[in-house]
């Protein structure tokens, strides 16, 4: 309970009181101060009043000298009580008669003195008979008896005031306690209840909550807020039982920190992959296990708040010292009006490895650890843009084991997988640091000198050396299975940059040449020669005719289906044909590069889009979709997909067609996300938004990063045909494939296999998964007309190859 005077019943009733008794004073003070001004000018016209009463017998006593009458006079007002002493002279001032009695006395004699102070003192009746003066009468007043009246009376007044206040003062506060100041103290009681026990089963309760004034209208607001602050309580402790529960329930290291890093809860994964004890952890800042974490981090960190996550890689040290691979994110959160980190780390450990394993399998041979066709590609442009830079020869020997099938066949592929093994160690020991031995499948292999010399007879020289060192090495007996084995090998050669050739000629002319050595007898090499004339001509043409093959509407698409294992058509890939009048039909491997080195992509990629998306409109609108159709897929050129104004091109081009972007896929490769990823992410999450998908083309060739992929607005991924080719052989591209569905599943993405061609691939690729199909096997690519057929008549696929009317 309160002090009494601190209470606010005890304040209200002081100033009450203070108030009515000033009140009180004011008014009698005012009502005292009327009064005496009043009472003034009523002893004062007593005084004279009395003295005129006796005026007539004091002039005769004077006319007269008449001493006796003058006695009478002086007399008769003394008996009034008011004068102390009176005089009467004649006219010449000689006294006839003199009275005097002592001034009266009572309890109030100092107030009477101090009041005189404002009354006459001596009142004079000078006497006249006619206009002869005969006299004067001079009479004194006693104060103390002119004011006793008027003492007495305010005295009442006082007293009569003071009571009054008195009960009123009684009264308002009686009725203030009974109507405010009781009610606010049982009310206050009960609040005090309230936060020393638990409601009950009915909950908080006030016995004023039904009053209709102000304290009810207080008491049943402190009810409402009361409920809903129990309501918020009941519904934080299940938050907060649910966020323990998940961070508790979690498999990945969940950790809460305050905005320095200093961790402040943490569940048991982060205890299982840290291996610190939990009295260790609760000390540790997270700087003490990311020797990166800094405030530049917690910067990057702040600026990414507000629901946005904020995920990187770093490292973790674990309390052995050794060091944990980890993805991060990290957000920030409220709790108790105070901003902290929750950090969510998982181990990616495993998936690290999975990521180079991929790697290694798509760029290394699985039997003999050479780099395979994709490594060689990619080695090869690089050793010709620096051969064109630096002017020096390089050149490329294809080299074709002689009677391998026969061994393969005879002795079993385990033998022939040995045979092979040992004869890449034996060209790694001929060629020099700098130099690439790759295996391209079954007994072919490739060996690439990106710099011999500058000179072409020096070139020609160093090759054929080497090319008879192989035939050499090649020519001493293998011994497999205990069993010596002899084989000989044909070897083609093409040196560069002889012209403008790429990487893939370049293989072709080796290729050629080889097979120009096996016709000479095997066992023996080749060099490539060629008019480079005639295709600098061809492709110098071929350019030209190019620029105005969009003019004179020379290109065309073309759809190819894409069906699911059920047999429905899911969709259609358009691809773009050209049928020159003067150079005939052109394959798009031909025309594309020319069209990307000259620029003319851009208008050609827009008018694929363009043509792509008025006929998906047609089908949408006027022929209908099947409920398993999907999307319709439009391949993207890098150069395309880098101009600054791309979005706004597909956005003006949905516009004009009325396409519902919903089933518009659009196929990049993977060589666009290796550089300026966030730019990439910004177009394709400006897109989707539209309702556009997104697919990889060609996907396990490139060097895309599986983490940049799990942010990426993906939805499909599209096996590339060179794993599907290989998959009845080569146990490499099985791994590939398989590795590719798995990771596909676990980011919820779809995948599809293109380039296939029997039976066999795909009860292959369904047996690990893959239920999307795309190939020749199934159907070529069709003109829009007999796509349009398919889609009307609703057929199931594979469709054999002589129902096409019309394909490619």
């Amino acid at each position: 309970m309160l002090e009494l005077h601190k209470r606010l019943s005890y304040k209200q009733a002081k100033w009450a009181l203070v108030l009515l008794i000033a009140m009180g004073i004011l008014g009698s003070s005012f009502q005292i101060f009327t009064d005496w001004r009043e009472e003034k000018e009523n002893i004062s016209g007593r005084m004279v009043g009395t003295l005129e009463t006796v005026e007539n017998a004091a002039i005769e006593s004077a006319y007269t000298l008449d001493s006796n009458l003058a006695k009478q006079v002086l007399s008769g007002l003394m008996r009034t009580n008011v004068f102390y002493e009176i005089v009467l002279r004649d006219d010449l001032s000689n006294e006839m008669a003199y009275y005097y009695r002592p001034i009266s006395s009572h309890s109030y004699s100092w107030l009477s003195d101090y009041l005189a102070n404002d009354l006459k003192q001596t009142y004079t009746l000078e006497l006249k008979r006619g206009d002869l003066r005969v006299g004067e009468l001079t009479a004194s007043i006693d104060n103390r008896a002119v004011t006793e009246n008027f003492i007495s009376r305010t005295l009442r007044l006082i007293t009569t005031t003071i009571l009054a206040t008195l009960v009123l003062s009684t009264a308002i506060l009686t009725l203030i306690y009974f109507q405010t100041s009781r009610p606010l103290s049982r009310f206050i009681q009960q609040l005090g209840s309230v936060g020393q026990r638990k409601l009950n089963n009915e909950g908080l309760h006030f016995t004023e909550i039904n009053r209709d004034d102000e304290i009810g209208v207080l008491a049943r607001t402190f009810s409402t807020l009361w409920h809903q602050r129990q309501t918020v309580e009941v519904e934080l402790e299940k938050r907060e039982a649910y966020f323990r529960a998940v961070m508790q329930q979690s498999r990945e290291c969940m950790l809460l920190t305050s905005q320095t890093g200093q961790i402040l809860d943490f569940n048991d994964a982060a205890i299982h992959l840290l291996g610190y004890r939990e009295s260790s952890i609760k000390t540790m800042n997270l700087k003490n296990i990311d020797h990166k974490f800094n405030r530049e981090v917690l910067i990057d960190w702040t600026q990414d708040t507000l629901g946005k996550v904020s995920t990187f890689e770093t490292r973790y040290v674990r309390h052995n010292g050794t060091m944990v691979p980890v993805e991060v994110c990290a957000s920030m959160i409220t709790l108790d009006n105070t901003p902290r980190y929750l950090v969510s780390v998982r181990d990616i450990t495993q998936r690290i490895k999975d990521q180079e394993q991929v790697r290694y399998l798509a760029y290394y041979d699985a039997l003999t650890n050479l780099p395979n066709r994709r490594l060689l590609h990619d080695r090869l442009s690089n050793a010709i843009e620096v051969a064109q830079e630096h002017d020096h020869i390089g050149g490329v020997l294809f080299l074709d084991l002689d009677r391998f099938k026969t061994i393969n066949d005879s002795m079993g592929h385990h033998a022939g997988d040995q045979l092979l093994i040992e004869v890449s160690k034996r060209i790694n020991t001929l060629i020099s640091k700098g130099d690439t031995a790759s295996r391209l499948g079954g007994d072919e292999f490739v060996l690439l000198l990106p710099d011999i010399c500058q000179d072409m007879q020096d070139a020609q020289a160093t090759v054929s050396h080497l090319a008879e060192q192989l035939l050499a090495a090649m020519s001493t007996a293998f011994v497999i299975q205990k069993v010596e084995l002899y084989v000989s090998a044909s070897i083609g050669i093409s040196l560069f940059p002889m012209d403008q050739s790429d990487g893939m000629r370049i293989l072709q002319q080796a290729d050629t040449a080889m097979y120009k050595a096996k016709e000479n007898g095997r066992s023996g090499f080749h060099f490539y020669r060629s008019e480079m004339q005639q295709f600098a001509t061809e492709r110098l043409k071929m350019e030209k005719a190019l620029h105005h093959a969009l003019e004179r509407n020379e290109l065309y698409l073309v759809y190819q289906p894409q069906v699911n294992d059920q047999g429905e058509l899911i969709g259609f890939e358009s691809l773009v044909r050209w049928l020159s009048p003067e150079l005939g039909q052109i394959s798009p491997a031909e025309f594309i590069p020319i069209a990307e080195e000259t620029g003319l992509i851009n208008p050609l990629g827009e008018w694929v889009l363009m043509e792509a998306c008025r006929q998906l409109y047609t089908w949408q609108q006027v022929v209908g979709l099947p409920a398993s159709f999907k999307s319709l897929a439009v391949n993207i050129s890098p150069f395309q997909f880098s101009r600054e104004d791309f979005v706004e091109q597909i956005q003006r081009v949905i516009d004009t067609t009325g396409v519902d972007a919903n089933q518009l896929d659009l196929e990049i490769t993977e060589g666009m996300l290796v550089e300026n990823i966030k730019a990439v992410a910004a177009k394709m999450n400006a897109l989707q938004q539209r309702g556009i998908r997104f697919s990889i083309d060609d996907f396990g060739t490139g060097y895309s990063s599986l983490r940049y992929l799990q942010h990426l607005p993906l939805d499909q991924l599209k096996i590339d045909q060179s794993f599907i080719r290989d998959i009845t052989e080569d146990p490499n591209s099985y791994e590939i494939i398989n590795t590719i569905i798995s990771m596909a599943k676990h980011m919820k993405l779809s995948v599809i296999a293109e380039g296939v061609e029997t039976n066999f691939e795909e009860n292959i690729l369904s047996s690990i998964g893959c239920h999307r199909f795309q190939g020749f096997y199934f159907s070529k690519p069709l003109e829009k007309h007999t796509a349009t057929q398919y889609l009307v008549e609703k057929k199931r696929f594979p469709i054999h190859l002589n129902e096409a009317s019309s394909t490619f």
